[in-house]
């Protein structure tokens, strides 16, 4: 290979999960430099379907035949918070939280309201809502909220992105009726791409890491 490894990923997973060993070790098995871009699932199913893309790792299951889909990891979104929150939280406990949230069509905010309806609940049920343009943003937001025992500041996030806060006690998280919000990371690459050897080798290697 001479042309740069394209990789793709989704916010999540490009800013919390990828970097670090698991990027260098693909570099160094593939003897070759990575190109990363990161950017919404939709945008790296379009770059894959494209062959703009060697590989997309993606938090949303936006199917299309014109790919391959290989299931990744196991996610699970929860309530990350400053402070400790009771867990689980009930609907009584939501009122009373403010909750940063993704933008109306984001897939992790479909999911989310998906979860939601089957509880019988709703976005309406959180004392306010304020919309964050990624979940980089809304665990940010959280780290630098202020205290309010009245109103806590939430987020639903992967626990995967706070795995270091939570080990440090900077973030708290919970679970809302005890219901693990449960998805999974795919990774994809075209069918028509003629070099499926190597992508399928990267594939494996992040699945016997998991």
């Amino acid at each position: 290979m001479t042309k740069s490894f394209r990789l793709g990923t989704s916010p999540t997973i490009g800013a919390h999960i990828l970097p670090g060993d698991p990027l260098i070790n693909i570099s160094e098995r593939l003897n070759n430099k990575i190109k990363l871009s990161i950017a919404t699932c939709d945008k790296i199913i379009e770059g894959v379907k494209k062959k703009e893309l060697d590989l997309g790792l993606i938090e949303s299951p936006i199917f299309d035949d014109a790919l391959v889909y290989k299931e990744w990891m196991e996610d699970e979104l929860v309530v990350c918070s400053k402070t400790p929150l009771q867990d689980p939280l009930g609907e009584d406990e939501l009122s009373h939280c403010k909750l940063l949230c993704g933008n109306v069509n984001s897939p992790t905010r479909m999911f989310i309201t998906d979860f939601f309806e089957k509880l019988g609940l709703s976005y309406e049920t959180f004392d306010s809502l304020f919309e964050i343009d990624n979940a980089t943003s809304a665990i940010q937001g959280i780290k630098w909220s202020k205290p309010n025992s009245e109103h806590p500041t939430v987020a639903i996030v992967s626990q995967l992105a706070i795995e270091d806060e939570l080990d440090k006690e900077v973030l708290y998280q919970s679970r809302i009726e005890n219901k693990p919000m449960r998805r999974k990371f795919y990774l994809i690459y075209n069918k028509e791409d003629g070099n499926h050897s190597y992508v399928e080798d990267i594939i494996k290697y992040l699945q016997e890491g998991q």
